[in-house]
């Protein structure tokens, strides 16, 4: 017979009611800085375009560009996971686990 496992999949502690409105209020702030740090990418992803195709652009910008669209991308990659990660923390609290599940 299989055991059954209570609690969450993901070895998520369980929060308390503060920490739980804390949790959400910074997935709130970072929903807002994602949609910025998106526009900063889209910004710098044009410029990339620019220093690819203009010809006889200066080799200084051409390489500020590929550099600061590489880290942009690397701020909307990381709080894309941060994202993510925060999600799964608020739906794996016991409100929202389901009745039970088997234990691997």
């Amino acid at each position: 017979m299989a055991r059954l496992h209570q609690g969450s999949v993901f070895g998520i502690p369980e929060l308390t009611a503060e920490q739980r409105e804390k949790t959400r209020k910074v997935l709130e702030w970072l929903e807002t800085d994602l949609v910025r740090r998106r526009k900063r990418l889209a910004y710098w992803a044009m410029r990339k375009h620019q220093a690819e195709t203009i010809p006889g652009i200066d080799e200084d910008l051409r390489e500020g560009a590929f550099y600061f669209h590489a880290r942009a991308q690397q701020l909307v990659d990381s709080g894309e996971r941060l994202r993510a990660h925060l999600i799964t923390e608020l739906q794996e609290q016991p409100e929202h686990l389901p009745a039970y599940h088997y234990e691997h």
